[in-house]
């Protein structure tokens, strides 16, 4: 099929890009990109996490239905962020224009980019949840499970391919007016905070199951659980199925549109400008560039705010903390701090083709690596503050687990920063996602959650509260040396 073919060949063309424009001398590249390698990696990963929560079967058929429930959101979750975050590069890059002149009809570069979403990931998508839909079958001896998440995988598939060509239609839509920006952010942060809906749609379906609720089964993923056993589970079940494919209609022909219609026309005002140097100005401009930016706004806010104290909050809200909660403060303090540096790759991406006037001016990478961390910063301050008091509040706490957490927030901030420092091209280029590489931006990211992990558990081996503390000290010394080091290695000029 020709619209099969040129999906490859929009997915390759991205990739092929990135291969050539990130240069010879870049620090840790594994390898050319390839939409094999990481659709098999994240089948590896989603594989993994689905059987393992598989196993929640063996406490019974109403934990099973929670956990296909949890599952099916964190597919939408993440099936809509692939698909929201592509859409951006096909059009920044510009990635359709050679098809437009092409003998290539209009309907075949629509279905191209139906497809094109599978290349980048979404392939990898159903193993979210066909996997634990396999084991609990296995395990309750129910073949009803595994039939039902096979629905639940084609849902989440129409699902986020829509809702990601959607967001991705509205965000590309408005860059300059104050309007047009608050509202392609607040698009962007509802996308993005399906992610928190996780726990308390969860919550939501075991109170219905424990209290023999029907209605609870006439709302998807639930429905489709019981599509087998009820007639209206079952065509409310086939009802959705319907809609979420025409949502996938939709969302493709909104971002057609937007996809095609060319630049985004300029304000009719008198253009004004100055030049500023140093690095009040250096800062400012990457102020601004966030605030401009909907999608690297909102994913800052969703990111570094409210992770964070979804994470820190419901411990704090529970008036009977276990025995010795006091001494793993700090332990949860440095992964507070350590998690909320992923979202600085987006003050990277950020730059999109605006990275190549960087080029000409006398900058070493260790000095991107310092603006970018400082403006990221900056724009934290109202997270570090409220981080800084939940942590305060938590009983006999102390001044310490703040401060871990102050030192392991900029700490592992500034060594993402220097790491995609690192790793920029040697040559004038676009910055964007695929300039770093997909498989290494996730294999970074497991690599640093592994980190946080691993002392955690070392915490839990090691009895004594001076000894938790001893270990997130050295934990932070760890961080600093990496930090150092990779400094040293960006004095080389951009």
């Amino acid at each position: 099929m020709a619209w099969k073919k040129l999906a490859e060949i929009i997915a390759r063309e991205a990739s092929y890009r990135s291969a050539k424009e990130r240069g010879k001398r870049s620090f840790f590249r594994l390898s050319k990109g390839s939409m094999v390698r990481y659709n098999a990696l994240l089948i590896t990963i989603f594989t993994f996490l689905s059987v393992s929560m598989g196993f929640g079967a063996f406490a019974g058929r109403d934990l099973s239905i929670v956990m296909l429930t949890m599952l099916s959101l964190m597919d939408i979750m993440i099936g809509i962020l692939i698909m929201a975050l592509n859409t951006q590069v096909l059009i920044s890059d510009k990635l359709l224009d050679p098809l437009f002149r092409l003998p290539i009809s209009e309907d075949d570069v629509r279905k191209a980019l139906s497809w094109v979403g599978i290349y980048w990931g979404e392939a990898a998508l159903p193993f979210v949840v066909i996997p634990a839909g396999l084991v609990m079958s296995l395990i309750l001896k129910d073949l009803t499970f595994f039939l039902s998440s096979l629905f639940i995988a084609l849902m989440g598939l129409f699902l986020s391919l829509g809702l990601g060509y959607l967001v991705g239609s509205l965000a590309s839509r408005y860059t300059r007016s104050l309007k047009g920006r608050t509202i392609s952010t607040l698009v962007w942060v509802l996308a993005l905070g399906i992610g928190f809906l996780i726990g308390p749609a969860s919550s939501a379906v075991e109170k219905s199951l424990s209290s023999g609720l029907n209605m609870i089964s006439w709302i998807p993923p639930v429905s489709f659980v019981f599509m087998f056993q009820d007639s209206v589970a079952l065509t409310i079940s086939l009802a959705y199925l319907l809609l979420f494919y025409l949502l996938l209609r939709y969302g493709t022909d909104k971002f057609w549109n937007a996809a095609t219609r060319g630049e985004v026309p300029l304000l009719k005002v008198s253009a004004k400008w100055s030049i500023r140097y140093g690095l009040a100005a250096a800062i400012l401009r990457e102020l601004k560039i966030t605030v401009r930016t909907p999608r690297i706004l909102a994913s800052v806010i969703m990111y570094s705010i409210f992770f964070p104290l979804s994470i820190l909050f419901p411990s704090l809200s529970v008036s009977d903390l276990p025995a010795g909660f006091r001494e793993y403060i700090p332990i949860l303090a440095l992964a507070v701090g350590g998690f909320e540096s992923f979202s600085l790759l987006y003050f990277y991406i950020m730059e999109a083709a605006g990275a190549k006037s960087l080029y000409s001016l006398p900058l070493r990478r260790s000095d991107i690596a310092i603006l970018k961390f400082l403006a990221f910063s900056i724009v934290n301050v109202p997270l570090i503050l409220a981080v800084g008091a939940t942590i305060l509040l938590f009983p006999n706490a102390g001044i310490l687990p703040f401060l871990i957490y102050i030192g392991s927030f900029a700490g592992s901030s500034l060594m993402n920063s220097l790491i995609y420092a690192n790793m920029l091209p040697e040559e004038p280029s676009h910055w964007s996602s695929e300039t770093f590489g997909r498989n290494i931006i996730s294999i970074l990211m497991i690599g640093e959650i592994s980190f946080y992990f691993l002392v955690g558990i070392t915490t839990f081996l090691i009895p004594g509260a001076m000894e938790k503390i001893l270990i997130s000290i050295i934990s932070l010394a760890i961080v600093w040396l990496i930090d150092a080091f990779l400094y040293r290695w960006g004095q080389r000029i951009l």
